[in-house]
């Protein structure tokens, strides 16, 4: 427990956070794929085109040829949906995908969605029950009638008004070795870039935790500065917030709330209400008695 707490207080940061990129992922560069199409070590790359109208992503993969991809476009802190396109790869390994690009401002996250369990028997076949033998850093989990599949997932985070090009991102995954232990840490690494801040962290929280990230200002409720994600195979996340002006002094706060809606296997090691969680940054529930959840407490002092 101690040097779960060492660690988690290292990792806060204070004062105007400035600090270089994260190692929790590269930048995907545009090469062909090693392993031949088919294979069940999946590789895919790519870049996203932004304009007026239409987000655009031009990608490579080792799929089959025939397999149907998807790209799906979200804007944070919107219930928007249906900024969809759906293409199959070609028989040199390449794609397109057009979304419409909404019609309003915000930071937006793109992701591009590969699933075996929708694709035709032939293909399917190539992956097994539920993606099984997929294999690779885009590999992700999903749950569907209290059962985990596995998809292949890319994606790239951006705001339309600041960026026209952006790469997709190849994830770096780095598991610790108490991943999914109910004593939880987190060391978030805090960057400001323009006029957000982004949240890199790592934990050993299960893969599709949900975690909500908040500024907390002194004294006083503010809306609309807020993000949530699923944590990833290795226990990272990101987020980001919009950066605020007026306000001299924040907190960042991250926070894991278990609740019936999680995933099986993480119902099984925190507890429906959190009640198998233990370490120092577990905090009880506001809501229901015998609750408990993780918090993270990050202090901001921006330069002026």
């Amino acid at each position: 427990m101690a040097q779960h707490e060492a660690e988690a207080r290292a990792y806060t940061v204070t004062g105007n956070p400035n600090q270089g990129a994260s190692s929790l992922d590269e930048r995907a560069a545009n090469h062909t794929p090693v392993h031949q199409q088919g294979s069940s070590y999946v590789e895919i790359s790519g870049g996203v085109s932004i304009d007026k109208n239409t987000v655009k992503v031009t990608g490579h993969s080792n799929l089959p040829a025939g397999a149907r991809i998807k790209g799906n476009l979200a804007v944070k802190n919107s219930l928007l949906t249906g900024y969809t396109d759906e293409t199959t790869i070609q028989k040199d390994g390449s794609f397109i995908l057009r979304v419409q690009r909404p019609g309003i401002q915000g930071s937006m996250d793109l992701t591009v969605l590969f699933r075996p369990d929708d694709q035709d028997n032939e293909i399917r076949n190539l992956y097994g029950s539920g993606g099984n033998k997929l294999e690779g850093p885009y590999v992700y989990q999903y749950e569907e009638n209290k059962q985990l599949l596995h998809e292949v997932r890319i994606g790239a985070e951006f705001d339309p008004e600041q960026e026209r090009n952006t790469p997709l991102v190849k994830p770096v995954w780095n598991k610790p070795k108490d991943y999914g232990s109910p004593q939880v840490w987190i060391k978030p690494d805090v960057k400001q870039e323009g006029n957000y801040y982004h949240v890199y962290a790592r934990s050993n929280l299960l893969e599709g935790s949900d975690v909500k990230l908040t500024i907390d200002f002194p004294g006083r409720w503010q809306f609309g500065y807020d993000d949530q994600t699923k944590v990833m195979p290795d226990g990272s996340f990101s987020m980001r917030v919009k950066k605020p002006s007026l306000a001299n002094r924040y907190t960042i706060v991250i926070s894991f709330e278990p609740n019936e809606d999680m995933w099986t296997n993480a119902k099984q090691a925190y507890g429906t209400q959190g009640e198998r969680l233990s370490g120092p940054l577990v905090k009880s529930a506001d809501d229901k008695e015998g609750s408990k959840q993780i918090e993270a407490r990050i202090p901001i002092q921006p330069k002026s």
